[in-house]
């Protein structure tokens, strides 16, 4: 019993923290689809059910023009979520459409293109989010250490996750897990 409760517990962690990117989810209001479209790429919800269900919210025509915007941004999360950039792109550039949710399209869109191991653009695009007002700056540094990890520029990615654990204490324990999950031999790169 112990046995399967320390799998479980393993797995968990796996699932929680292998999440390979930092988001910043725009925010929906109320108890539609479009909410309910956020929670799941605030949560890091992939899937069929997260999509559709964010799809019925575009097709709602009571939407204000902002939450419109952010739910294609949310849509793009949550295809990046499920593994699916070019998907998430086509969502994300809509995003970039209207100013209030550029910047947070723009930190997607890198996401996207580091799933597609196109790591410059990855970077490029977040330094444009940076540089379009992104609320959570913390984000950009974690993702940008992360690319810089698999550009095997180990100084680098170094330098962006402390910074991003200075501005976002929490991603401190990102790292201890990690490197629990390591010395277990249960993290795969």
């Amino acid at each position: 019993m112990i046995k399967i409760f320390y799998r479980v517990t393993v797995l968990f962690l796996i699932i929680l923290f292998i999440q390979p990117n930092s988001y910043a989810f725009i925010t929906v209001l109320g108890k539609g689809d479009a909410s309910l479209c956020y929670q799941s790429a605030k949560t890091g919800t992939g899937g069929v059910t997260a999509v559709n269900t964010c799809l019925s919210a575009i097709n709602d025509i009571s939407l204000t023009q902002k939450d419109l915007y952010a739910t294609y941004v949310n849509l793009g999360i949550i295809y990046n979520n499920s593994k699916r950039p070019d998907n998430a792109i086509e969502y994300l550039n809509k995003g970039l459409e209207y100013d209030d949710t550029e910047p947070e399209s723009l930190l997607s869109l890198g996401n996207s293109f580091y799933l597609k191991k196109n790591y410059e653009k990855a970077i490029e695009l977040y330094d444009q989010s940076l540089s379009r007002g992104l609320n959570d700056i913390s984000a950009v540094y974690f993702n940008k250490g992360l690319v810089y990890e698999r550009l095997s520029n180990v100084d680098l990615a170094i330098k962006f996750y402390k910074k991003a654990v200075e501005l976002k204490p929490k991603y401190y324990d990102y790292f201890e897990k990690r490197a629990r999950l390591q010395r277990s031999g249960k993290w795969a790169n």
